[in-house]
Order: structure tokens, then sequence, then C-alpha cells
């Protein structure tokens, strides 16, 4: 779907606000009437479009501007967090292609650190992060997120408009980043001080690509469960989905059948840390046995809840890893603890992402399929394409001169992106730049996170006040300190690197449940005994 100023206008006019005037006009300095005069004296250029220009105070309802029906997953309405300028922005990037803004920033800026925010997408990109421009505006960091070049979680945008790839693959980051900085800084009349990046999944591949090609633009990086190796995970989708499961159609496992392997790889694995507490703590010594559920003869799914021979090898394979011609390893099996959301890519139809990256943003062919021309000479051709260097896989010199940090993180419960992924290309970073960790420390750390799973949610402590995690958790009511933001702040602005991240886990109704100080890569959580839920139970080796 195109990006044009007229046809966001007609979107915004669907925003719904409403404040009492009076809560306005006490605001010091003219906040409110600053932040809507925007729209006549922010024009930093002629690419730059003003579409809103609103103040929005503490506690009115907003309801997003959702652009395309794909984006519904993100929440729909919600009160403010704080006073902010919402200012909503069409820039052109070429000819043919566009990237949305949108820049939330509080009215209590100057006393918060001066800090500037750029917030990461999920999936093929294309919905702004609302929720955690909420969150994060309202910790008093002036908070930019974007569309990434095109609307909604589709690749669809991108046939036949090799800009709009371009601007998926890194573009549109840097101009949002760049556009956004000089609006904070007009708004405020002064510079910020500091500039931070925080992002999940396709959020963390941007992350890393913007440590590996501009690390200049922000102080501090956070990039999660990075999607980079980015080719071979569109492919590695359809592989299992085309030869392991055989197509899936019909469906190699029932829904109930995930469950209740889901439980099952939690059993085989759960107390190898020495504590039951449905986590597996480090599944790379889980070493899972599909073959104990395998149904004796006579004996069925229904009878004995079993898996037939097809189904045990398939789950075999699930966790083996994808390689291609000559025997080259490509990407990672699946990660065990979450397999109902492994499900998500066994649909009876081939996975969607794979189908659009191949049909729209490598070879502009709308007739190609998974079951008639997905092979391992076709991913080949798409690591030969790399369209933009998309694949992110790059090292970390640029980063190691600027003098600014990142950090990794990525969940040990990742049911679909696994966290051998980021294993992987921290131990990359480690041969290419011939930099052991007590040296790769002093700009670059990894802390991978029990218990959670990809991006969000978990059995165990898996909130560590990171992107994408504020719609699912009382994000306000929980102290940042410690969580993987304010510990980028501390190393940053008082040179602080941390040691660990700490995480929480939550009850259904929102309790707070356990605490975790989760380790830095290559040391591992390990139960030192007591209560697992407290922290003090818990140590690094």
């Amino acid at each position: 779907m195109k990006s044009s100023p007229s046809f966001h206008t007609a979107f915004a006019a669907v925003v719904a606000v409403s404040f009492p005037y009076t809560s306005a006009t006490t605001l010091s300095n003219n906040f409110p009437s600053r932040c809507s005069g925007l729209s006549q004296s922010f024009h930093p250029d002629q690419q730059t479009t003003v579409l809103v220009a609103e103040f929005l105070p503490k506690g009115s309802n907003f309801t997003n501007p959702i652009a395309h029906p794909t984006c519904a997953g993100g929440w729909l309405s919600k009160s403010i967090l704080t006073d902010i300028c919402r200012l909503r922005l069409n820039v052109s990037t070429s000819s043919t292609s566009s990237v949305i803004i949108e820049a939330w920033m509080p009215a209590n800026w100057n006393n918060k650190g001066k800090r500037f925010a750029m917030v990461g997408n999920g999936g093929l990109a294309g919905c702004i992060p609302f929720d955690d421009l909420n969150y994060i505006s309202s910790l008093g960091f002036a908070t930019v997120g974007h569309n990434n070049g095109h609307d909604g979680d589709t690749g669809l945008p991108f046939f036949n408009r090799p800009e709009v790839v371009k601007d998926f693959a890194y573009r549109a980051l840097l101009t949002a980043t760049k556009v956004g900085k000089k609006a904070v800084n007009h708004l405020y009349s002064q510079n910020l001080k500091k500039s931070y990046f925080l992002g999940c999944s396709s959020g963390g591949r941007q992350g890393l690509k913007a440590a590996q090609d501009f690390p200049e633009e922000y102080d501090g990086i956070i990039a999660g469960a990075a999607g980079n190796n980015w080719n071979n995970l569109m492919s590695s989708f359809s592989y299992y989905w085309k030869f392991a499961a055989n197509g899936n159609n019909p469906p190699i496992l029932t829904a109930e059948q995930w469950v209740e392997w889901r439980d099952e790889a939690i059993k085989q694995c759960d107390q190898i840390d020495g504590v039951k507490d449905l986590v597996i703590e480090d599944p790379r010594k889980c070493k899972l046995r599909p073959e104990a559920r395998l149904c004796a003869p006579g004996k069925t799914w229904s009878s004995n809840k079993c898996f037939t021979s097809a189904q045990v090898t398939f789950l075999r394979k699930l966790y083996e890893p994808f390689y291609g011609n000559n025997g080259t390893f490509l990407f990672p099996g699946f990660g065990p603890g979450d397999e109902t959301i492994t499900s998500l890519w066994f649909a009876t139809t081939a996975p969607q992402y794979t189908v659009d990256w191949y049909r729209y943003a490598l070879l502009n062919d709308e007739t190609w399929t998974v079951e008639a021309n997905f092979d391992l000479d076709a991913v080949d051709n798409a690591n030969r394409i790399d369209p933009y260097n998309i694949s992110t896989y790059k090292d970390l010199s640029k980063l190691k001169a600027s003098g600014h940090k990142l950090i990794t993180y990525h969940g040990l419960a990742d049911g679909l992106l696994s966290h051998e992924g980021s294993d992987r290309y921290y131990e990359s970073v480690v041969r290419r730049m011939g930099l052991p960790s007590a040296k790769l420390d002093s700009f670059y750390r990894y802390f991978p996170i029990s218990g959670l799973g990809h991006c969000a949610t978990g059995n165990g402590a898996w909130y560590i006040g990171a992107a994408n995690q504020y719609i699912d958790a009382p994000a306000t009511t929980v102290d940042p300190e410690g969580g993987v933001l304010m510990s980028m702040v501390k190393w940053v602005e008082q040179g602080v690197p941390p040691e660990r991240i700490t995480g929480r886990g939550f009850t259904a109704g929102g309790k707070l449940a356990s605490t975790k100080n989760h380790c830095k890569w290559p040391l591992r959580n390990i139960y030192l005994g007591g209560n697992p839920t407290k922290k003090e139970s818990w140590g690094c080796s």
C-alpha cells in the first residue's frame, strides 16, 4: 500500500483525543501551543510533510490510526501515559517511496536527561509500534517510530519497487532517525544529549544493521532476537514446512498435539538445572527425544496420546539445522520450550513471509510458490541477490571505532527464531574481529534470557523492559532500573556496564511472580538453591 500524505492524513482524522483545555494551558513554556505550532514551524527539508501535530495529555484516549489490517496486532485504543507532543510526518525517500514517522515527545524531556529513542519494527515491518512509543516516552525519552517505508506486515508493497525494499533494509530507519532528531531539537529549542535504539525480531535486525553500518547515530543500541541472516531466515520457514512437515497438508500435528509436545519437551529438559519451574534454563544442554512418545503397535493418539513414526521423524528434524547445497550450514533449527508458537509456521499454506519475500522483494514474480519453486538452489539465489545487504551479518568494526555500545539479547524459549542465531552471531564477531569476550565487553554484550519466548511473554522472568514487551506486562508498575533499556542508559551515561539484566515473571493476573538477574554471555544462569522465584537463588558460571 503506497505511503502518501493524503492517505495518511485521512487516517489521522480517525485519531480520537479528548482532554480538558485547562490541563493543557497549565503546562510550562507553552508546550501545547508549541507542539501544535509544529505544523507551521517545522520544515526541515522539501521531502518532509507534517501530517499531525497535537498535544496529548496524560490519561487522554488515543486510538491507533491503523493504516493496514495486518497491523491490528498492536493496541487499538489506550490511554496516554504522560503529557506528550505527537508529531506525524511523511518523508519522501525517493520519487517512488516514502516513510511515515511518529514522534512522541514528552513535556518533561528537559529534566529527564534530554534523551532520544528510536524503536524498531516487527515482522515485515510496516506497522508502527505505538505501545513502545507510549511507554518509552513515559520514561522521558523523545521516542520515534516509523512504518519502515510501507504499510502492513506484508511484502506486497515491495513488488517492482526496489526503493521500498531499500527503505525496508535500512533507509527508512536512518531517515526516521535523522528527521526525528531534527524534530526533537526543534520542539525543545535545544539539542538532545544521548540517542538510543531498541528493537526486537525484525527490530533486532534493524539494531544490528545500525551497529554495523551507521553506529554514529546512536550512543546505545539494543537488539533483541535479531532476525539477521535474513535471507536464510526467510528460507528456513519454508524449508521446514516443505521438507520436514511435507507441506503440512494434512497437518503434521494438530493443535492439541503441539501443546502436548511442548509440555513433553519442557518435562524432558526442565530439571537439567536442578529445579522444576517450567523453564528450560539452558536449552543448549537439552537433547530432546521425541521417540519417548512413539506409539507402540496398536496404540494411537486417541487411545494413548502418542505420536506416529512420521510425526516423531518430523519432531526430530524440527530441531536440526537447515543445511544447503554442499552441506553448507544456513540456519539453526528451532529451539525447545515454546512449540505452540513454533506451530504458527506449520499452517496448511506455505509460510507467508517466505512467499512475500521471494515473490515481491527478490524475484518480482507473482507466480512463484513454495510448492513448485522452493529448493536449495532458490536459497542460494536469494543469498546472491541479498538486496541492500539485508542479511546483516557483518562484524562491528564501525561500532568499535565509534565508541558507542551494543547490547543484544534473545529469549531461550523463543519458538519462532532460535536463540542459537544470536549465539552464532556473537561468536562470529569474536572470530572476525579477533577479540575475546573480555575485549568485546567494552562495546558489545549479549544476554540470553531464560524463560523468554519471542520478544515477549514466557514461563520465566521474561520481562526485561525491552521492545515489544509493554503490551504484555504491567510495565507501568515495574521499576525500569536493571532492565535492558535503563542498563544501557547507565552504561552510556555513567560508564557502568551491565553484568546482568533483571527479568521479572508474572502470574496470569499480572502480579509479580519471580525475579532473576540474567547473566552475560558466555556465563550462564546457575541455580544456587532456595526459592527459585527469588533472584538470590541464582548465580552465574
